[in-house]
């Protein structure tokens, strides 16, 4: 709270000491200047746009891949999560039979 009063009394005297100047004026012609310079840009066309959004989804996703591979290379286990185990198969062919 101490700090706050202190910039608080800081700034209110800045703004005292600024009094009523008024604001800079931009020089004669910057209007025209930056309507010719925003006019001549070339303009990017549609398909160009699209492109890079692709490329860069394709990015995001090639990303998101590889950190799921990584994920899943990490906490695979010895065993191939086709084999099916014993207990399971014994159990089914039980049940199975009756």
């Amino acid at each position: 709270m101490n700090e706050f009063e202190r910039r608080w009394k800081l700034g209110a005297t800045a703004a005292r000491a600024a009094g009523d100047a008024p604001p800079p004026v931009a020089p004669f012609g910057f209007a025209t200047r930056v309507v010719t310079a925003a006019q001549s840009a070339p303009v990017a066309a549609l398909a160009t746009l699209w492109q890079h959004l692709a490329w860069r989804a394709l990015g995001g996703v090639a990303a998101a891949l590889a950190a799921m591979i990584a994920l899943d290379a990490a906490m695979a286990t010895e065993e191939s999560p086709l084999t099916a185990e014993v207990a399971n198969t014994v159990s089914e062919l039980f049940w199975l039979q009756e």
